[in-house]
């Protein structure tokens, strides 16, 4: 399995960083992960950080070298983050569990399989194109999806950052899955907090991403994203896999 990758995240114009990631792989398999503390939330870092923690311990214990069921290692990870994160809430005597976002993935044998909370995204692009990216648990995208707004008008009625699904927190997460997805020679993923993604286009996040490696493409789009925010822009995180060899660096 030939892949190159690249992680970068920034507090952007915040005071301190929320964002988790994780990258870890055994002989035949990767998990990719992007967990973004909930601002509204208490101690959003410490439910970003025990989510990244949790799914990578688990990761080294089921990877022998493969995951043997990668949909089920995902449900149970987040859910097992979850449920840490309420016990150490408990334990430190919080007022209530801080939250997080997650996505996370799995690659081995030419396949991946992502499972997502809240509004960290998935990106797949092929070459040429955007295949795909998860769908928000906001209420900005439950208004989209119920005709009731256009985005420009969703956005201005109900603010983007209003989640309805988290983890952490009383209610248990709803874990949104894919299907088993197959990988071919140049494509990309993309894991990424919304400080990344609010203000870039899926067409320029590719056209960066096609005309240079990840380790020249990531830091430019970073970079836009960041200038872009402005003043109070959010923390920007992001985690970026080419399946297969890296284009010579321009």
């Amino acid at each position: 399995m030939k892949y190159g990758i690249y992680q970068a995240s920034r507090k952007g114009g915040r005071p301190y960083n929320e964002d988790r990631l994780l990258y870890a792989q055994s002989e035949a398999a990767l998990v990719l992960a992007v967990a973004d503390g909930m601002g509204g939330h208490a101690h959003g870092e410490v439910a970003s950080q025990l989510t990244v923690d949790t799914l990578g311990r688990m990761f080294n214990e089921e990877a022998r070298p493969l995951v043997a069921d990668p949909s089920g290692f995902l449900l149970d990870a987040i859910y097992a983050a979850h449920d840490a994160i309420n016990v150490h809430a408990l334990e430190a005597d919080m007022p209530e569990p801080p939250r997080t976002t997650c996505v996370a993935c799995i690659v081995q044998e030419d396949m991946a399989t992502w499972a997502h909370v809240g509004d960290s995204r998935l990106y797949h692009f092929d070459r040429d194109r955007l295949r795909m990216h998860t769908r928000d648990h906001s209420l900005v995208q439950d208004l989209i999806d119920r005709g009731i707004f256009s985005a420009d008008e969703a956005e201005q009625k109900a603010g983007r950052n209003f989640l309805y699904n988290a983890v952490g927190g009383t209610m248990l997460p709803d874990i949104e899955m894919s299907d088993a997805t197959p990988l071919h020679e140049g494509d990309l993923l993309l894991l990424c907090s919304d400080g990344f993604w609010g203000t870039l286009t899926p067409e320029e996040m590719l056209a960066e991403l096609k005309a240079r490696p990840l380790q020249q493409a990531v830091p430019r789009l970073m970079d836009l994203a960041e200038q872009r925010g402005g003043a109070h822009c959010d923390n920007l995180s992001v985690l970026a896999l080419r399946y297969g060899p890296e284009p010579a660096v321009g």
